[in-house]
Formats: structure tokens, C-alpha cells, sequence
């Protein structure tokens, strides 16, 4: 077969999503669990250690995705330092806890089941206090401690085998299928929204575990409140937040309500405004950019790309070695079909955190629409020394291995990629691959 020349337009927008690896939940499942809240028993199909594999393995993906982690070692350990003082005094402080500042723009924190959290850069530069920071880091112990992510997944385990059982009793497929599909856990899933009732538990959670460690409840409320007024003036700002973290004003007015019953005499405490001021005060310096950028990724999102592309020069001129500005520009390149000025944007990315992922994978796409193969395979088998573990990017190994005619080795790359994934059109498109070349 002749080399191919190039990817058509469709062929480049499919391949321009990035998606977090999914990971196969181990064949052995637990049962009935004790709550480490309440003491009593209920039926989680995730242990523990299984809490934990998926939660290291999948964590390193999500946080690439958002920039990578935020370059500033004294920041982090700041953060790490409060973190570490909430989650020593909640249900299962022996998790390995792990808080890292990430360098999106968006206002969120999330957590992984076991405790490896992103907190944005977005959130970090609104928040006004220690008070804030604590209860914010309070709230996603309480995710873990009350183990909603692990509550989710076997919701969503419970459903797949109902499914898969309905479908093998009808003779659409054998046992052995339903139980190999059931259990692929991807970041998306497990960072999907959580019930009102989840972040009720981990509201009160959060207060208790914060005021233990010393810090004032009244952080709590006055963060709750800065999310709720910060929707009001700008709803798009708070979309991932919320879709995330429902608000309303009943979680409010229950952190008002468990401050006054239970932790009024706490609140002559210093919320140490000052220090979280001194040690966020070189972010802060980045303001006019993050907020630059933030308004850049909701435009491109309107497909606004003249006002997106002035907020991205904006943000460029105001900090000219800030990676995400450069990685987002690429971005808003390569929907506006520039994938030339997208690959001069992401190596410039490169230039300032160089061991980061997503320029890497962006730019191996971008190189595989200029018909460079070769620098394409390149970048993607540099992205799974940096970030190992990720399906799409076996699969996009095997195609730059096709566009190159070398078969054996896009085979093999394709053969990766179908034991994790079985699923979807790059599972088909690999699937047909292999039965034309008769490896199947």
C-alpha cells in the first residue's frame, strides 16, 4: 500500500480530541464494605487497593490535561501543607493524599478516589483566604472519605452488568464478553457531577475535617458564597465547576447552619488571609492573564474566534511564557484549521515546560495533518514515556506507523490499543485494520 498524503478535514478533527486512558477495574470484585463515615455496611464493587491503582493511574492524565501541574515549587508546597493538615484529621488519613495546584484557567478543584487532587489555578487566584483554601481541600477529602467516587463506579458497574446480562440471556453475547466490557473506568467518569447529596456529605465533611486541623469554619461559608456570587456575575465562568459540584443556595445555608450549631466558637480564629495573600502573590501577578484566557476558552467554545484570538494575544503580551496561553492558542489554531501556526505555537510551548504532555500529543496530530508521520510517531512515543498508560495513544502510534506502510509494527500498536479498549471508532477503526492486513 503507497503512503498516504495528509489527513482529510474529518480525519484531523477525530483525531484532535484528547481523551484520558480508561482502566479496566481488576476481575476480582469486593462487596459489601464498611462506610468509614457512618461505620455501617453497603456494597461497593471497589477495595481499597483498587481505589488507589485506578486513582494513581488515571490522576497523571487529568492533570496533563489541565496544563500540567502549575510551576511553582513554593506554592505547592504551601498547598500540600494545608492539605495535609485537613486530610490528617478526616476518616482515612492513611490514604496517599496527594495536592497539586494545576495550571488550568476554569474555577474547580476535583479529587481522584484516593485522594490525588487538582485544585486550578483559576480557583486559587478567587479565593481570598487560608479559611478558603482549607475548606476547599476540606470538601474533596470529604469526596474521598465517603468514597462517592468508588459509590459512582459501582453504580455505574451494577448498570453495565444488568445490561450485559439482559444482552447474553437474549443470546446477543456470552457471558465471558459481558463480564471482560464491564468495568472501564475513564477520569471523565469518575469526575463526572456528584449528587446534591454527595456535596452535602462533603460539605459537612469538609467543615469538621478543616476546623480539626485548626483553621476557621467561617472559610467555609465565605467560599461557598464566593462561588455562589461569582455565578451570578459571570455563569459561563462556573460551568465546569458547577457542572461538576452542583451549587445552591441550600448548601449555603447548611454550612451557615452547621457553623452556628456546631463551630460558632471557632470562628475567632484568624482565617489567615495575609499568608495565603504572601504565598499566592506570584500568581497573582499571572491575574490579567489566567482572567484573559479564561475568557478565551469560553469564546472559542462559542466559536468566537476573533474575540478568542484577541484575548489570546492579550494573554501572550501579558505573560509571554505562560504555557497554557500558548498551548490554547494552538488550540483556537487548529479549530480555525491552521495546523502550521498550531505546530509554531506548541513548540513553543515545548520551550517552556518541555517534559510537559499535552503540547507533545497536540503536536504530533498537528504534524500528522502536514504529512509528517515520522515527527508525528516521534512526539506520541515521547508522550507515553511522559505519560504512560494512555490508549488513544497506542492507537495513534499505529496510525503514524500506517501512514508510513509499516504494517508490523501499526499491528502491533493496533493489537495495544484493542486490549484496553474495544469500543467506539478508533476501536473499529482498529479493528478493520487488522482484519485487512489478516491479522485477525
Amino acid at each position: 500500500m503507497a503512503r498516504r498524503k495528509g489527513l482529510n478535514r474529518r480525519e484531523f478533527l477525530w483525531l484532535t480530541s484528547i481523551a484520558t486512558s480508561g482502566v479496566v477495574v481488576p476481575s476480582v470484585l469486593t462487596g459489601c464494605a464498611v462506610d468509614p463515615v457512618t461505620g455501617q455496611r453497603r456494597l461497593l464493587l471497589l477495595s481499597e487497593e483498587q481505589e488507589i491503582e485506578i486513582d494513581q493511574s488515571q490522576s497523571p492524565h487529568q492533570f496533563s490535561a489541565d496544563y500540567g501541574i502549575y510551576p511553582d515549587d513554593e506554592l505547592g508546597r504551601y498547598v500540600r501543607q494545608i492539605g495535609q493538615q485537613v486530610a490528617s484529621r478526616s476518616h482515612r488519613s492513611h490514604m496517599p493524599y496527594n495536592f497539586n495546584v494545576v495550571n488550568a484557567n476554569y474555577v474547580n478543584a476535583y479529587t481522584f478516589p484516593a485522594g490525588s487532587m487538582g485544585i486550578t489555578r483559576g480557583i486559587m487566584l478567587d479565593m481570598q483566604s487560608e479559611a478558603e483554601l482549607a475548606a476547599l481541600l476540606g470538601h474533596e477529602a470529604g469526596h474521598v472519605n465517603a468514597r462517592h467516587a468508588a459509590e459512582r463506579a459501582t453504580r455505574g458497574m451494577l448498570a453495565q452488568m444488568a445490561v450485559g446480562a439482559t444482552a447474553a440471556v437474549a443470546g446477543d453475547g456470552t457471558l465471558g464478553s459481558v463480564v471482560s466490557g464491564v468495568g472501564a473506568i475513564s477520569a471523565t467518569a469518575l469526575l463526572a457531577r456528584y449528587s446534591r447529596e454527595n456535596e452535602r456529605e462533603a460539605d459537612r465533611l469538609g467543615m469538621d475535617y478543616m476546623v480539626a486541623s485548626g483553621a476557621n469554619p467561617q472559610g467555609m461559608v465565605d467560599l461557598m458564597g464566593m462561588l455562589r456570587a461569582m455565578n451570578d456575575r459571570q455563569p459561563g465562568s462556573m460551568e465546569v465547576m458547577f457542572s461538576s459540584h452542583p451549587m445552591s443556595d441550600e448548601r449555603y445555608a447548611n454550612v451557615q447552619r452547621q457553623l452556628n450549631s456546631d463551630y460558632r466558637s471557632e470562628t475567632s480564629r484568624a482565617t489567615q488571609r495575609e499568608r495565603y495573600m504572601d504565598n499566592t502573590a506570584r500568581l497573582r501577578r499571572r491575574s490579567d492573564t489566567i482572567r484573559a484566557l479564561r475568557d478565551a476558552e469560553m469564546a472559542i467554545g462559542r466559536q468566537e474566534y476573533s474575540n478568542a484570538n484577541a484575548k489570546l494575544a492579550e494573554a501572550r503580551r501579558s505573560t509571554p511564557d505562560d504555557y497554557p496561553a500558548w498551548v490554547i492558542t494552538a488550540k483556537a489554531q487548529m479549530m480555525q484549521d491552521q495546523p502550521t501556526q498550531a505546530i509554531e505555537s506548541l513548540r513553543r510551548a515545548r520551550q517552556i515546560q518541555p517534559e510537559e504532555g499535552q503540547a507533545m500529543y497536540l503536536l504530533g496530530i498537528n504534524l500528522l495533518s502536514r504529512d509528517d508521520a515520522g515527527g508525528a510517531l516521534t512526539e506520541f512515543q515521547r508522550y507515553e514515556q511522559v505519560l504512560p498508560g494512555n490508549p488513544n495513544t497506542r492507537f495513534l502510534v499505529g496510525y503514524s506507523h500506517e501512514q508510513q506502510d509499516n504494517k508490523p509494527q501499526a499491528a502491533t500498536a493496533y493489537q495495544d490499543y484493542l486490549r484496553q479498549v474495544q469500543q467506539g471508532q478508533q476501536a473499529e477503526y482498529a479493528f478493520g485494520r487488522l482484519r485487512e492486513w489478516g491479522y485477525l
